[in-house]
């Protein structure tokens, strides 16, 4: 895993002090530093809207350029906020709460009048700067906004219009219609999106995601023939829900993309063969990502493929796109499940690759939820214990056993406090298990694993059986310098011998 950068380090640290209000800021920072504190005090803010209200309080000293406003409810004050700042890409967040301040006339509460709020959220140098537009929300928009838009931001080259509507106030062919010069477009997980009719107008479009989009004639898929400049194309879905497979559609089209060189073909259930007879039709296809797909072993020679075979370049994609946390701990599982099949074939390194996989998705910006449950998979495939088995507590270990637990405390155990203590307990059972006759625990080990059960047991006493039990196995393992180590800590001896005198 790479060690963070020290811009990133600094950024975070800002971030804290901003969030925390005790940092003052005298002087004004560069664009660079600005948009990277922005990204950290969003990435930190876990009540929902709190942090970003902050940026008001600096508007003089952050020259902010880059405002993704993701998992928030923005609220009309946030959105004139914006004015403050000269940007050049803006994603909202949830809209439904601008709802009252910005009603469409025409249709009251069904849709948002989004020309007066991009009106009143842009100064002058925003509307001629602006590259990148985002409202990935099920929020209708007023009918014709299209036009109204591309006029107010002529050089706009990227927008998000996932999860949108499309019906007779919205239809895709009048929006391609109005940003003819667009580079980059998604219209992912879009309802009611029956035709890609007009999309062909997207003569510069590189780059198309397309996810979770299905059509009762795959001839619709057609139009992606006259897109001659497409370079990236996600169409990913969720093959566990539907047997969906835009590849197999495409071909039956006879859909050519004759530049396109990177295609995402994950949770689908696309076949070698289909993949294969894709590559016979697209030459310049240099990179395929097949995760969670029947070819998640697959190799093309010439072709850089992500799925199963390429571990760390797959989790590295995964960590650098948004919204793909679930696809992560699905890959993770299948990796896990397919090790577990095959363990007694893998050499050392096959598994060191896979134990690297999984501290790389535990250490990295993936959700707590995505690492719990990836943690969770990995605890219950028995590679933690067949780890422990065959590396006799390597340097590594102490490490990975406190990277485990510190997971699993985040979680939030009101809901899920049984689920989670009994994960502990276990891996902290198999770490003890392990021990044999001329192999000790670890000492940072071996008083980590007493000082979190005491815990444990203080806090949710009808564990008290089951921690004791595993305390009791751990001190039957104990050297002799160790005994004389916890003398020396009396609190923690003493309530070790208290737990084990009265069991």
């Amino acid at each position: 895993m790479p060690f963070p950068t020290l811009a990133k380090l600094a950024a975070k640290s800002v971030a804290e002090g901003i969030k925390n209000e005790t940092l003052s800021l005298d002087y004004p920072l560069d664009t660079k530093c600005s948009n990277a504190i922005v990204q950290e005090l969003f990435d930190g803010d876990k009540l929902f809207g709190t942090n970003y209200k902050k940026l008001e309080v600096f508007r003089n000293q952050l020259s902010i350029t880059k405002i993704n406003f993701g998992k928030y409810d923005v609220d009309a004050a946030a959105v004139r906020n914006l004015l403050n700042f000269n940007l050049v890409s803006l994603d909202f967040g949830l809209l439904w709460l601008l709802g009252e301040d910005f009603p469409d006339p025409e249709y009251d509460g069904d849709s948002l009048e989004i020309v007066s709020l991009l009106d009143q959220s842009m100064n002058e140098c925003s509307r001629k700067s602006m590259v990148h537009l985002g409202f990935a929300d099920d929020q209708g928009l007023i009918k014709g906004w299209e036009k109204e838009v591309s006029t107010m931001l002529p050089n706009l080259q990227s927008i998000d219009i996932s999860c949108q509507k499309f019906n007779n106030r919205f239809q895709l062919s009048n929006f391609c219609a109005a940003f003819t010069n667009l580079r980059v477009l998604d219209i992912s997980q879009n309802r009611g999106l029956s035709s890609l009719q007009g999309i062909k107008k997207l003569e510069n479009l590189e780059k198309l995601l397309l996810n979770y989009a299905e059509f009762d004639n795959i001839n619709e898929f057609k139009e992606l023939s006259g897109l001659r400049n497409l370079k990236y194309l996600d169409v990913h879905n969720n093959w566990s829900e539907t047997d969906t497979n835009p590849i197999r559609d495409m071909l039956a089209a006879g859909v050519r993309m004759e530049a396109l060189e990177f295609l995402d073909c994950s949770s689908t259930s696309v076949t070698e063969y289909e993949l294969k007879e894709f590559l016979k039709i697209h030459s310049s296809l240099e990179t395929i990502a097949a995760i969670c797909t029947p070819c998640n072993q697959f190799t093309i020679s010439g072709i850089k493929m992500l799925n199963m075979g390429s571990l760390p370049e797959t989790l590295e994609y995964l960590l650098l796109l948004p919204q793909r946390c679930l696809l992560a701990s699905d890959f993770m599982k299948d990796v896990f499940d397919a090790v577990e099949t095959d363990i007694a074939n893998l050499d050392d390194s096959d598994l060191r690759h896979v134990k690297n996989a999984l501290l790389f998705v535990l250490r990295e910006s993936f959700d707590q939820k995505t690492k719990f449950t990836t943690l969770e998979c990995y605890l219950g495939s028995g590679l933690y214990e067949h780890h422990l088995s065959t590396s006799w507590f390597t340097s590594d270990t102490p490490d990975m056993i406190e990277l485990f637990y510190n997971i699993f405390s985040k979680r939030e155990m009101v809901d899920w406090q049984d689920e989670t203590v009994e994960l502990v307990l276990r891996m902290f059972e198999a770490t003890v298990d392990s021990v044999h006759p001329g192999m000790l625990i670890p000492d940072r080990v071996f008083y980590f694993i007493l000082e979190k059960l005491v815990d444990i047991i203080h806090q949710i006493p009808q564990y008290h059986y089951d921690g004791v039990e595993i305390i009791s196995k751990a001190v039957k393992w104990m050297s002799s310098e160790q005994t004389r180590k916890i003398s020396g800590n009396w609190e923690l001896d003493r309530k070790v011998r208290e737990l084990l005198n009265f069991s």
